[in-house]
């Protein structure tokens, strides 16, 4: 097995080292590393073995490698791949991190058993080709210059497809139920409510209100109105929607009912709330 070494391969000034691949035929065998990695599958499919376990990935595939992750790729029937390859050091994952802030969990990304993988459309694939197009026209001195867009590339793409909003929750509850969790934090889905709840989970309403009672401790109702209260909150916070629409918005049909739950989850009613926590950038 090959190492490769972040001293060996990226430039200590720009932070980064980047390449298209445009056949498989000029990329290492079975090999682990010590610093971060993301690549793209622009084009075709390609056998990814990852920690020993194989996958089939397909195009548009981004994937996020770990320090000490082994892998490699074998060719899937006689198409060839191509894949756009960032490679990182640990201090510029590190400083993401502080400039992102405790908000993102890096935990599952740093530790879960196989690497992150999120699929991109079409269009978001021409778009990262743009990005490193544009890198490539960056001159070899201004080292600098590089340096900066390579992180501002880094940034959005932490942010855009691999940041999840999520709570710190129990390690035992079901992947279907975190699942239903992470959806039900939509606006179009705890808007429409116990109705949307229930088709998401695809488990009957005795058994998923066991289930959100044991591992949130609260019932279903409880755990929607908890997501639009959360809404709530923002909009009353960062717009100046009228407290009716901010109700409506929310999913909530009816205002006093609104006030009664707000007012019972934050001890102030939505005007108090808003009028201690509201701050605006331009002058009324």
């Amino acid at each position: 097995m090959i190492r490769l070494l972040e001293k060996d391969l990226i430039d200590p000034e720009t932070e980064a080292h980047f390449a298209y691949h445009k056949s498989l035929k000029n990329i290492t065998g079975e090999h682990n590393h010590d610093f971060f990695e993301l690549f793209l599958i622009t084009e075709g499919n390609v056998y990814h073995i990852i920690n020993g376990n194989k996958q089939l990935i397909t195009e548009g595939s981004l994937i996020f490698i770990r320090p000490d992750d082994i892998h490699y790729y074998e060719k899937h029937g006689i198409r060839d791949c191509q894949l756009l390859n960032l490679a990182f050091p640990k201090v510029t994952m590190e400083a993401l991190y502080q400039y992102l802030g405790k908000g993102f969990y890096a935990e599952k990304l740093l530790l879960s058993e196989n690497p992150p993988i999120i699929i991109l459309t079409s269009i978001e694939i021409n778009q990262m080709i743009a990005r490193f197009q544009k890198l490539a026209t960056i001159p070899n001195h201004l080292k600098h210059e590089m340096k900066t867009e390579l992180r501002a590339l880094l940034a959005e793409i932490f942010i855009n497809y691999f940041f999840e909003r999520h709570q710190h929750i129990q390690p035992l509850i079901p992947e279907w139920l975190d699942n239903l969790n992470q959806d039900m934090k939509k606006t179009e889905n705890f808007t429409t409510g116990l109705t949307r709840l229930h088709d998401l989970s695809s488990r009957s309403p005795e058994y998923l209100c066991r289930m959100i009672k044991k591992h949130y401790d609260k019932t279903p109702t409880q755990w929607v109105n908890d997501f639009r209260l959360n809404y709530a909150v923002n909009l009353l916070t960062y717009t100046d929607d009228d407290i009716l629409n901010v109700c409506l918005d929310s999913g909530f049909e009816n205002l006093s009912h609104f006030y009664h739950l707000f007012k019972k989850k934050f001890h102030l009613s939505p005007s108090k709330y808003r009028k201690l926590n509201r701050k605006v950038a331009i002058p009324e």
